[in-house]
């Protein structure tokens, strides 16, 4: 069970690293990987597009059988996600006039590759 696991941990580093490489083509700087508010919650990715600071949560699928990917992120995920990032946003010091943005993007294998479909303003 624990080859598994990290064969999960791997496939989800994965995915992280070529939605990071997948953002950074499509204009957005990566400025935070992995951010811990310091309990339970992490934002994957944390990135600018233009002036708006983007919130990102990488999910990964390798079926169908569990559902998509943005099926994943659930109203629970994702107030987890909103409380880490008024947490960034404290920490960092960055005024609450910014505009901020969540975002979902979504890996897939496909055909040998990965699929990325990436949502913007995915929930608020």
């Amino acid at each position: 069970m624990a080859k598994a696991r990290g064969n999960n941990h791997t496939a989800g580093k994965t995915a992280e690293t070529a939605a990071a490489l997948f953002l950074t083509g499509h204009g957005c700087t990566v400025l935070d990987r992995n951010f811990r508010d310091g309990r339970a919650a992490e934002i994957d990715l944390i990135a600018e597009d233009g002036d708006t600071l983007v919130f990102a949560e990488v999910k990964y699928r390798s079926g169908g059988a569990c559902g998509t990917p943005e099926e994943a992120v659930t109203s629970v995920k994702q107030a987890k996600i909103r409380l880490a990032a008024e947490y960034y946003l404290y920490k960092k010091q960055i005024s609450q006039d910014k505009p901020v943005r969540f975002d979902v993007v979504c890996v897939e294998p496909c055909g040998g590759r990965l699929k990325i479909r990436w949502i913007r303003d995915a929930f608020r």
